[in-house]
């Protein structure tokens, strides 16, 4: 889900990484436990919601580890790609994530938008997931797209958010409430992106109905949306839908200190943290709570995870 290019991350990652070195690690003390006032203000700032990419490797750990967040309360909703790669037309790591009995958003992946029939392709995910209520229709379109094919502008994106709207409400009245594809929170990119997606007819759309999606790892940065969240788009919900920093030892002072920052700055609902595991592409990613899911049972645990799931 979480690609960007090199360019961008180049362009727009400075003020990210400034922020970054000034988080100080937290350790457990030298007992193993956590301090409760830390478990304490990290559990009041947490938001519930995780997002997981669906790799079947880690099916037995993505299981667990949610287990133990149900089971201590904290995570109520996590982020799956709906890709069009994968030939089966309900995923079983998808369904078996939502037997659990989280919620599922639902990101419809950026391929999609290039299928003429993307009305026909709606009906068939809504067939597929009668569980999922929210859909994301792309993510960070501009910049994360396969090497070899086609791409896309705001322009042309919106015309297809359009098109997937209007067909849901007419043929799919209640079923669903649709996301936006996540605007960058680096830099000035992002809000420039989001003001040309109002000017194309986003804010004439039903607030009810949906919901501004943005990728915040950055909340300095991110507060330039501050214009458009509190000007036309006031009447819309916002959700941050990835988030954190890339390094265990920093997950909780993010949480602590830059978690607020994205709700006052964006009123954001939802914080989602990227991810629960990112290494299916690779090395493991630093954003990751859990580590070598084929270690399972004894699959490694960030700081975060550990005080999330109330062990020492």
């Amino acid at each position: 889900m979480k690609h960007l290019a090199a360019a961008l991350i180049l362009l727009f990652a400075c003020t990210a990484c400034d922020q970054r070195v000034r988080l100080s690690p937290v350790e457990a003390s030298d007992t193993g436990t956590f301090d409760q006032a830390l478990v304490q203000d990290v559990g009041l700032k947490w938001s519930p919601y995780i997002g997981i990419h669906v790799t079947g490797e880690a099916a037995e750990t993505y299981r667990d580890a949610l287990s133990i967040l149900l089971q201590s309360g904290r995570v109520e909703g996590v982020r799956v790609e709906i890709s069009r790669r994968n030939q089966n037309p309900a995923d079983p790591i998808i369904k078996s994530i939502g037997r659990l009995g989280v919620e599922l958003l639902g990101l419809v992946g950026n391929e999609y938008l290039f299928a003429p029939d993307i009305e026909q392709q709606i009906d068939r995910i809504f067939a597929a997931y009668p569980e999922i209520r929210y859909f994301q229709i792309g993510n960070e379109v501009t910049t994360i797209l396969p090497s070899t094919g086609p791409t896309i502008t705001i322009d042309q994106y919106m015309i297809v958010f359009q098109r997937v709207y209007d067909h849901v409400q007419r043929r799919h009245p209640g079923r669903a409430v649709l996301l936006t594809q996540s605007t960058l929170g680096f830099g000035v990119y992002g809000p420039a992106e989001l003001e040309a997606m109002v000017g194309l007819g986003l804010a004439r759309l039903d607030p009810d109905q949906v919901i501004i999606a943005i990728n915040a790892y950055d909340p300095e940065s991110a507060s330039q949306y501050r214009g458009l969240l509190g000007g036309p788009l006031r009447g819309f919900r916002v959700w941050v839908t990835e988030s954190g920093v890339a390094d265990p030892a920093r997950h909780i002072p993010f949480v602590q200190e830059k978690y607020p920052l994205l709700r006052n700055y964006l009123r954001a609902e939802r914080v989602y943290w990227y991810v629960m595991w990112g290494g299916d592409t690779g090395t493991d990613s630093e954003f990751s709570l859990v580590k070598h899911p084929a270690s399972y049972p004894n699959y490694w645990k960030s700081p975060l995870f550990e005080l999330l799931a109330g062990r020492p």
